[in-house]
């Protein structure tokens, strides 16, 4: 019998660690090694990444005002998928701040200055935070099942 060599793979774009926490819950599961390929690292080369048709992959991304951060989706188009097959994870709920130091021209949003920020010199502001905690209450008050969309 021949013995198949596949590549566990995990392709996240996770600026905050969300995202990433949600596909590690998923990979840590594996009993092989995984490959973490971190579409939020700019210094990274995507189009060196290539899949085999034997390797599975969970891709994870999160979802800002329902959409996909098109650097995110940008990034993913660069790998070569190889046929692979795959589990999508999509991650909502990310918080959204622009503070005015920010260049709008390359910002999406994503938080990722405020998580990985040394000084801690961006932050969310906690007042916005409340009021938005509390205007989302009563919609994340109750559990609801996944949605698969096509």
């Amino acid at each position: 019998m021949t013995q198949i060599q596949m590549n566990m793979v995990q392709i996240v774009f996770s600026p905050t660690g969300g995202t990433q926490k949600a596909a590690d819950a998923i990979t840590g599961t594996w009993r092989e090694p995984v490959q973490k390929v971190d579409l939020s690292d700019a210094a990274a080369g995507f189009s060196a990444v290539r899949l085999g048709e034997d390797d599975p992959a969970v891709i994870a991304v999160p979802s800002f005002g329902g959409r996909v951060p098109a650097l995110a989706a940008q990034r993913l188009g660069q790998v070569h998928g190889g046929r692979a097959r795959c589990v999508v994870v999509c991650v909502y709920g990310n918080p959204r701040e622009r503070p005015r130091e920010t260049d709008g021209k390359t910002c999406i949003s994503c938080m990722r200055c405020a998580a990985i920020c040394p000084q801690s010199a961006r932050k969310a502001n906690s007042a916005l935070v409340a009021v938005a905690a509390r205007a989302i209450k009563k919609a994340c008050a109750e559990q609801r099942r996944n949605e698969l969309f096509c």
